[in-house]
């Protein structure tokens, strides 16, 4: 299922999308889905990430956590 909507967008930026989307032999509603598919994901990474920041602030890693990993990854000289 699909939806019409109207935005509107600089002159500038449809000409720059019209002419790289020509050359990818794309529509202008197939890119405007992809760019916004996009910025989602993004959205959501950064979320994700600022979590992962918060949750470290909070709980930050001590340096006894990896000693025993670290110690293993040690090459013989």
């Amino acid at each position: 299922m699909s939806k019409m909507i109207a935005v509107r967008l600089q002159d500038e930026v449809v000409s720059r999308v019209d002419f790289e989307r020509r050359r990818a032999g794309l529509t202008r509603a197939a890119v405007i889905n992809e760019a916004l598919r996009l910025w989602v994901a993004k959205r959501q990474y950064d979320e994700a990430v600022r979590r992962d920041q918060e949750g470290y602030e909070r709980h930050p890693v001590r340096a006894e956590e990896f000693s025993s990993i670290l110690g293993a990854q040690k090459w013989p000289k």
